[in-house]
Parts: C-alpha cells; structure tokens; sequence
C-alpha cells in the first residue's frame, strides 16, 4: 500500500477512531486502526467489537493495499506534523513508514486480515433527517442516561419510530427522565431499541460534522448511521427500557412560568450551601413568585427570591439541584414552564416555545 493523504482530514478522521477502538487492550489488534486502500476509496476503520466506525477520505492512491497500526501512535504522530504538508504512508515488511516534509517515521503493524469486520444486519427499519436535528435530540437527552452498570438498560437511550412518523429519544436514570422527538417527512414501521451511551456520544459527533440528511438503519440487533463519507455500527443493549409514559405527569393543574438563565444562576448560588452529594434545595411556590432555599449539617443556609408567574396553590418542594440545572442548561427557550401537582409528585419542565423536548424530575422528600 502507498498512499498521500492530506494531514488535516487525516487527523481528524484518526481522533475519531481513537474514541472508538478498545483502551484496555483485551485483545491487542482492537488498539489498531484498519486502513484500506483500493482504486476508487481510502477508508479507516476502527471498532471495539461493540462500536464500529468507517470514514473515507480523498487521496492519492499509488498501490492499493491494507494494514493496521495502533491508532494511539498513529494519531500522536500526524497530530505533531505540519498541518501544510501532506502525509504519505507506505507499507513493506511488518511496518509503515509514515513521511511528511523531513519528518520520517517507521511504526510496527499487524496484517488487515485479523481484524474484526463490521458485519451489516438485514431487514433493517430506515430513517432519514437533518443531522443537526438528531444531534440536538441528543444534547437535549444525554444528560440522563445513567452511569449504573447494574441495570444496564438505562444507561443507554431509546431510541423509538411510533405509528404517527416521530422519532424519539428517551433517557432515564431513575430519578428523571428527557425525552426528545421530532416529527418526520416518511413513512416507516415501528421500531425501538437501546443504544449504549458510546454509540450515542459518537453519533451525536458525527451528526454535528455532517449537519445535511443523515440516515439510520435500525435492526433488531443493530443500528447504523450513514452522515456523509461515515458509516458508524452498534450494537443494542438487549433488554427491555421501562414503560416511560407512566411517568410523564399528565395535567398536572398548577402551573409556574419562570426567566430561565435566572432561574439557573439561582440554582448555582444555592448549592453551594447545600449538601455536595445529594445538592438539596427547597422550591416554595406562591403567589409571590418562587422562594428558593438550601441549607447543610453545619447549619449554614441560603434563600433567594425569584419573581416568577405562578398559578396553582402554595406548595413547597424538595429537588436535587444538579437535576434541574441539567434540564435548564438542556432547554434553549429564554423562558421555561413548569407543571406541578404535590410535593410528592414529579414535575414536568419544558421551554415556553418549544415542548419538543420534555423533562420529568422526581422530588426529594424535605
């Protein structure tokens, strides 16, 4: 194989495999990138068997070929040549030869043929949208997905096509829940499945760099992503997601309208009086706007007030304060709207002027 390939896209498309390929080195060649080379396309490949991903990239092709290289040192050497000068790599007797400029690099290599290949599932459900609309689905629902390995299925996000053509994404850890949908131009079958959080933290990457139609092939095992010249493949965490709608208050009758950037401020400044692990805050509604307060085992307290326009009776509320600050940094409408029933129940946050993204905080007893 020898090819030249400019430094920059090379660069970028090396970083993205970095994220990708396995860290702890169970199996060595998963530390490598594959990189093909035939006489129409130049692609990278790398995959923890889990995530896979493959970006083409335009070049000159002088010998087709493939091999792969530790994508660690691959990516640490082109991150240190010069941005203007094309790279050139050639293959011969166990190792590439990596040349830019004056500067000239032999690394160590392992043959293409014993890397895993990234395997296609038929049959799969189709979707196509903009792919800053599924990143922003992503932002606005990520936050939530939990860290507890011990139930596995709500550390990923679901991703669901219902019978009235929107797709939505559903996170959960327990204590809240974000849920974000868009309603597509298509017709397409029901479908749903979970995705692990290091596929979803990679598609929302890639759809943030190809912000044209992107398209998602769901299948019962599988979901793959096409946004440009990438292709990226996961598979899905086998279980069942709770039945979220269950959760998602309805009616709630008393209802608070509240500047969202103040509301925010408010939340930081409390809780630095409030305990560092479970960041308690009170929230009293009333007619008068929304009183906010925290205090802490060494008897230090703080209490603001917010004008803020309410309709319901008085109620006062206890919240994890890294929850609603979550949501409030999720939510891009300079004003939010909550619906509140009880000092027991869950509430539900939502922008003024955009209730496509939705979320449902439990309260703290207090």
């Amino acid at each position: 194989m020898k090819i030249t390939l400019p430094r920059t896209p090379l660069l970028q498309l090396v970083q993205r495999c970095q994220s990708v390929v396995e860290k702890k080195h169970t199996i060595p060649i998963l530390a490598n990138v594959l990189i093909e080379a035939n006489q129409d396309s130049i692609a990278l490949t790398a995959t923890d068997l889990e995530v896979g991903i493959r970006s083409y990239i335009n070049g000159t092709i002088e010998e087709s070929g493939s091999i792969t290289i530790s994508a660690k040192k691959l990516f640490e050497i082109i991150r240190e040549l010069d941005a203007e000068i094309a790279v050139s790599l050639t293959t011969g007797h166990g190792f590439l030869s990596i040349v830019s400029g004056l500067s000239r690099f032999k690394v160590m290599t392992q043959p293409a043929d014993e890397y895993p290949s990234m395997a296609e599932q038929k049959d799969a459900v189709t979707v196509s949208l903009a792919g800053d609309s599924l990143a922003d689905m992503i932002a606005a629902t990520s936050f939530a997905m939990s860290t507890d390995e011990t139930r596995k299925y709500l550390t990923g996000t679901l991703f669901e096509l219902d019978d009235r053509q929107n797709l939505r994404l559903v996170t959960t850890d327990g204590h809240r829940l974000a849920l974000s949908e868009v309603h597509l131009q298509q017709t397409t079958n029901t479908v749903s499945c979970i995705v692990p959080r290091k596929a979803v933290v990679e598609i929302r990457k890639l759809c943030e760099e190809n912000q044209g139609q992107i398209e998602l092939f769901i299948s019962e095992r599988q979901i793959r992503l096409i946004a440009g010249a990438d292709v990226l493949t996961s598979k899905l965490i086998d279980a069942r997601f709770p039945v979220y709608q269950d959760v998602i208050p309805v009616n709630n009758p008393d209802i608070a309208r509240i500047e969202r950037a103040s509301f925010d401020q408010m939340l930081r400044r409390n809780m630095i009086v409030a305990n560092e692990f479970t960041h308690d805050l009170r929230l009293n509604f009333s007619d008068h706007g929304l009183d906010i307060s925290a205090h802490n085992s060494e008897q230090e307290e703080s209490e603001e007030h917010l004008t803020a326009e309410y309709a319901g009776h008085e109620v006062a509320i206890g919240f994890n304060g890294r929850y609603l600050r979550d949501a409030l940094g999720a939510i891009r409408s300079p004003a939010v709207r909550m619906e509140l029933k009880d000092e027991l129940s869950p509430i539900l946050i939502y922008g003024e002027d955009n209730e496509q993204s939705r979320y449902v905080i439990m309260p703290l007893r207090i």
